[in-house]
């Protein structure tokens, strides 16, 4: 145990002495785990993390690319298409990021981050509205009213 100290003592000494080794050292040091820790944070939210839903596992994405290939989303009525032609797929919903200006009377509008989507999207994510309801299908028609639902679960 009387040597651990003695040499605690002596690279104390050699840091002190040497202080831009100690300073360089210490930022190498500095880089290296903070660089480590925005890797992992970005992989931990974005690969190991599932979705936010009960039954993540089963929720999949589709879309369109062309031939350079280039993501596109889907048209409504390739949605149209697909949604008649199923026969597997339990529930399917359209939807889609956006952001959205949203104001009072008399406030200026701010700026959020959003979604579109048609009724099924609730039942899919299992959403609820802060206050009042969800809309439902006979509401997501075209034409209907237009009806916005304001929620903190996703």
């Amino acid at each position: 145990m009387r040597d651990i100290w003695q040499d605690v003592r002596f690279a104390a000494r050699v840091l002190v002495k040497r202080r831009w080794y100690t300073l360089a050292a210490v930022t190498a040091l500095a880089l290296g785990i903070g660089a480590t820790t925005a890797v992992f944070t970005l992989v931990n939210a974005v690969l190991l993390q599932g979705l936010p839903f009960d039954g993540a596992d089963r929720i999949v994405a589709l879309g369109m690319r062309d031939p350079r290939p280039r993501n596109f989303g889907v048209s409504s009525q390739d949605y149209d298409d697909w949604r008649r032609a199923t026969r597997t797929i339990p529930t399917l919903s359209a939807a889609f990021g956006a952001n959205l200006a949203i104001s009072g009377d008399d406030r200026a509008p701010e700026q959020y981050t959003g979604v579109y989507m048609n009724a099924n999207g609730f039942a899919i994510t299992g959403s609820t509205a802060v206050l009042g309801r969800v809309y439902t299908v006979d509401e997501d028609r075209p034409g209907a009213e237009p009806v916005v639902v304001i929620s903190k679960d996703v």
